[in-house]
């Protein structure tokens, strides 16, 4: 009989958090058309557009990827938007007619 040792328990992992570093790259394809698209932890994404194949979109990649950087490090999110607030919806000053406890008669399907 062979001693087995016991399995260590596998520690359960959550989500890794993001770092600085981190970088996702989006690429769709349709057609003769790309829509190339990056985007960083606590950044909005950055998109573009482009004809080609995906030899055309992964070659705007690193192209893409330094404009995007460099929006990020000026303003990483654009700025709220400051909306007013909407008018208050108007009241009826007619009221609601009495309903009367008949209820229509519905024709019988059955």
């Amino acid at each position: 009989m062979v001693d087995r040792e016991p399995q260590e328990e596998v520690a359960k992992t959550s989500e890794p958090k993001p770092t600085d570093d981190e970088l996702k790259v989006v690429i769709v394809l349709k057609g003769n058309r790309a829509m190339v698209g990056v985007q960083s932890p606590d950044c909005d994404p950055v998109f573009t557009t482009l004809e080609g194949n995906m030899a055309a979109a992964l070659s705007q990649v690193p192209a893409l990827v330094e404009s995007a950087n460099a929006k990020w490090d000026a303003n990483p999110r654009n700025p709220k938007a400051d909306l007013p607030e909407p008018p208050p919806s108007p009241t009826s000053s007619r009221s609601q007619p009495a309903q009367s406890s008949e209820k229509p008669k519905q024709p019988s399907f059955f």
